[in-house]
């Protein structure tokens, strides 16, 4: 059957939905899309966000950006490619980062010379712990699937997005339980890269650490096209954006800010050149101006946050000082772009000004491992140093306690880190609240009675202090939790 072939689109005009398809891969709905006369643009789905597979022909062989994840699935889009663009020499495969919706599939370009940045390789390896924790999420979501797809009329726009979910969380199990060893990048990089392939040339610079360590653009000048990966997109084509849904520097993630606003002011030097700007998965769309917009925001912050911290500004005063929806109303709107992920990205950039790591994450820690009272004490007692090494933020460490509360039921754990949180910040009411609540869920009412007592004392318009104090008052018989 015919592959779907869509019009190409121009930088300045809006992706289309793709029409549907009539050609399948494994279960999946085919799209393919001419770029020009020697690209080509190959995903699976109509609903579901998978990875743009770009292809290029050029005097070396086929260069292919990005897999799908799925081997299943890039095997046969191999195939397509060949089809495509009749011929089958594949001499080179870039990744543009380390996710497995853009590596797993490297295996079938094992013949080719896989390219990608130097971090790409460590975030490939998988921790045998989180492919148990993967393995039990996906058992988890699959029948919540299949559950949605039966409540579903038959043949409704609704049951097609379900069967599609389905069918691909379906291959994506596959690959986790098969557990195989990942193919690794086999030629790597730090800053930018020039890969000559004879008639055409593909630019890679780092822009890593908004979305993984390793992420990088791709420019192909001959072609005017930019592809960015996972890091950024203006809007969504469909209701199921995937994995683009966050632009933000996280705790953990190694950053090169200088780095990344200088290649981002290269790429944006020759904007007269790029026609064309390719996200990492198909229904996200990036102008222009949303990626000008996005180096901005990172290099105000960079500069602004920066000055604060070096005149020995508090983290709270900079977090106060650059609030996402006035001073970036437009990107407060933009995919990716969120209060908890902005506090993410100016937290960083102070941390990383500053040199002090983030003690509410070893507190975290140490309490997750059940570490001995002396070690946590050396950490809380860093707060009042001459020369600290930590930083401490009252919401995240509240944060980290529900944490244990709610989502993993730790109880213990909740009420040493509620605990931790009103000594390090005694004059906060939210901070004794979190810890009545944990109190009480521990069965210690009178503790429980205590810190809500402190809460309304510092805050008496705390209303979810004075219902829990008179729930206590009215005591188990009638509804105390």
């Amino acid at each position: 059957m015919a592959s779907v072939i869509l019009a190409l689109f121009a930088l300045s005009a809006p992706l289309a939905l793709p029409a549907l398809a009539s050609e399948e891969v494994a279960g999946l709905p085919l799209h393919v899309q001419r770029l020009d006369a020697r690209t080509v643009r190959v995903w699976v789905g109509d609903y579901v966000s998978t990875t743009n597979v770009v292809a290029f022909a050029t005097a070396k062989g086929i260069v292919v950006v990005d897999t799908t994840g799925v081997p299943k699935v890039d095997r046969e889009l191999r195939r397509v490619i060949s089809r495509e663009l009749g011929r089958s020499d594949f001499t080179t495969l870039i990744d543009t980062h380390e996710h497995g919706d853009h590596t797993g599939g490297n295996s079938v370009y094992a013949d080719a010379v896989i390219v990608a940045h130097e971090r790409c390789a460590a975030g490939m390896r998988r921790d045998p712990a989180d492919r148990e924790r993967v393995l039990a999420w996906q058992a988890q979501h699959v029948a919540e699937l299949e559950a949605q797809a039966a409540k579903h009329p038959a043949g409704s726009v609704e049951a097609k997005k379900a069967a599609e979910q389905l069918t691909f969380e379906r291959l994506s199990r596959e690959v986790w339980e098969a557990n195989a060893e990942p193919v690794l990048p086999t030629r790597t990089f730090t800053d930018r890269l020039t890969l000559d392939m004879g008639d055409t040339t593909f630019e890679l610079s780092f822009v890593g650490g908004m979305h993984s360590a390793s992420d990088i653009a791709v420019f192909v000048p001959e072609r005017g096209i930019l592809m960015t990966g996972d890091t950024m997109a203006d809007r969504w084509l469909t209701d199921t954006p995937g994995c683009l849904a966050s632009f933000a520097a996280r705790e953990g993630v190694p950053h090169d800010f200088p780095l990344l606003l200088e290649n981002g002011r290269r790429l944006l030097a020759r904007k007269a050149e790029i026609r064309t700007i390719l996200p990492g998965h198909w229904n996200g769309e990036l102008s222009l101006a949303g990626f000008e917009a996005r180096l901005k925001y990172v290099e105000a912050l960079w500069e602004g946050v920066g000055k604060l911290a070096k005149d020995g500004r508090p983290l709270e005063e900079a977090l106060a000082a650059f609030p996402l929806d006035t001073r970036f109303p437009d990107l407060a709107k933009s995919p990716g772009f969120n209060a908890r992920n902005h506090a993410s990205t100016v937290s960083e950039i102070w941390a990383t000004t500053t040199g002090l790591r983030n003690g509410s994450t070893e507190l975290f820690n140490l309490v997750d491992a059940g570490a001995p009272e002396e070690e946590v004490r050396a950490v809380v007692a860093d707060r009042g140093s001459r020369t600290p090494k930590y930083y401490f933020l009252e919401r995240e460490m509240n944060a980290r306690g529900y944490f244990f509360l709610l989502q993993q039921k730790r109880v213990p754990e909740a009420v040493r880190l509620f605990r931790l949180n009103a000594e390090l910040f005694p004059g906060s009411w939210n901070v004794w609240d979190s810890l009545g609540e944990g109190l009480l869920a521990s069965g210690d009412v009178a503790g429980a009675k205590s810190a809500y007592e402190k809460s309304v004392q510092i805050n008496p318009e705390n209303r979810n202090g004075k219902e829990a104090l008179a729930r206590i008052e009215a005591g188990p018989a009638k509804g105390s939790s």
